[in-house]
């Protein structure tokens, strides 16, 4: 067996994804969306469709599907599936194993963590989006104690095979410069709950994205997490429309990171481009920082080699997870794994050409970015 069989005959823990959105068929715009994070249709079905990494996944689906490398052609071939037997294709074709799935993300429109497990035919692991869930209980939780408490408990009583770990959206919302709440700011907190509940009550659009409150929330998490060792994800770099990226560089976090009481909770840089090397660097300084390129790859395509050996010039293997921020579509998934395999086997035979490993070594990594890493720290029983 070549280096790529063997990293292929890994299973693919995808420990930082989303369920897909329902409705099978697609149209151009929509199958193209997932590759870029703006907001605007023009993008969409204008020059996007000329991306590399997406023009890629279309050549590769092609093969898959035998036929035409043709945009057009490939989706109406994906379209006249049956939506069950076009998941199980795409998971078996790329080795899936489980998929733990932000599931407050799109949730209306998304299967749920059952519908689309029953889809994959493979276990479906649920994280915890805190700053939404503070959202969500808004009616039942008229002052800002109330919340965090209801965000406490949720967290503290799951069961590990119900909750395997919490997501932060800080770095969308505020930034990564996350403080301690003291006792001011925890007041200032409060009330902008209460202006963010009288928003919603009066029916206006509003989200929580006032930075005490989404420190006071964040450090809540933390306080709830900790005991249980459970993993924190954050969004860091690039990500939404929204973000502002010089305030989502993850040596913003110090605060969090050099908490004693927290060294006992996973943090797990997801995305990281272009601050991947920063994040290799903090994961050499805190053994509890984890580093992943989900989004990053796939989105980069063919600079994903590039990006995964500089990621490694710092960042122990035990610490690096390989996940794809799948969304919106099955395909994105599909081909974040097929990108990693890709890559991986690019750096590694790279790696064992220059004497630096031997190919027991290179596998080894391979398995401990898309396997072992991800079993060790997330509370998931490899039996069930």
């Amino acid at each position: 067996m070549t280096l790529i069989d063997e990293i292929r005959a890994i299973p693919f823990e995808d420990h930082h994804v989303h369920a897909p959105e329902k409705g099978h068929e697609l149209d151009i715009p929509h199958f193209r969306r997932p590759f870029t994070e703006s907001a605007l249709p023009e993008v969409w079905a204008g020059p996007y469709g000329s991306q590399l990494a997406y023009r890629w996944m279309i050549r590769e689906l092609a093969k898959l599907l035998d036929v035409e490398p043709d945009e057009a052609t490939v989706l109406a071939t994906r379209n006249a599936y049956n939506e069950t037997a076009y998941h199980r294709m795409l998971a078996e074709s790329i080795n899936l194993g489980d998929s733990y799935a932000d599931y407050l993300f799109a949730l209306d429109a998304s299967f749920s963590p059952l519908e689309w497990s029953e889809l994959l035919g493979r276990r479906v692991h649920k994280l915890l989006r805190v700053e939404v869930f503070v959202e969500q209980q808004w009616e039942s939780c008229p002052t800002l104690d109330d919340a965090l408490q209801q965000l406490t408990d949720e967290i503290t009583n799951a069961p590990p095979a119900e909750l395997v770990g919490l997501k932060s959206i800080a770095g969308y919302r505020v930034g990564l410069d996350i403080e301690a709440p003291s006792a001011s700011q925890r007041r200032k907190a409060a009330l902008s709950y209460a202006r963010f509940r009288q928003d919603k009550a009066d029916g206006r659009p509003a989200r929580i994205d006032d930075k005490v409150l989404v420190d006071t929330i964040v450090w809540t998490a933390f306080e709830a997490a900790a005991p249980k060792a459970l993993p924190v994800q954050f969004h860091v770099a690039l990500g939404d429309d929204d973000i502002v990226l010089t305030k989502n560089d993850p040596s913003l976090m110090r605060a969090l990171l050099k908490h004693e009481p927290f060294r006992s909770v996973p943090i797990v840089l997801l995305h990281c481009y272009p601050y991947h090397r920063t994040a290799g660097y903090l994961a050499t300084l805190y053994p509890n920082v984890y580093v992943d390129l989900g989004l990053t790859i796939p989105n980069i395509g063919h600079g994903s080699a590039r990006v995964l050996a500089e990621t490694l010039e710092l960042t122990p293997v035990e610490q690096l997870l390989a996940s794809t921020d799948g969304h919106m579509i099955p395909e994105f998934q599909w081909f974040g794994v097929h990108v990693w395999h890709w890559a991986l086997d690019k750096v590694l035979t790279e790696l064992i050409d220059d004497g630096v490993i031997d190919a027991s070594e290179a596998l080894g990594i391979a398995s401990a970015a898309m396997r072992d890493n991800t079993r060790r720290i997330y509370p998931v029983s490899a039996n069930g």
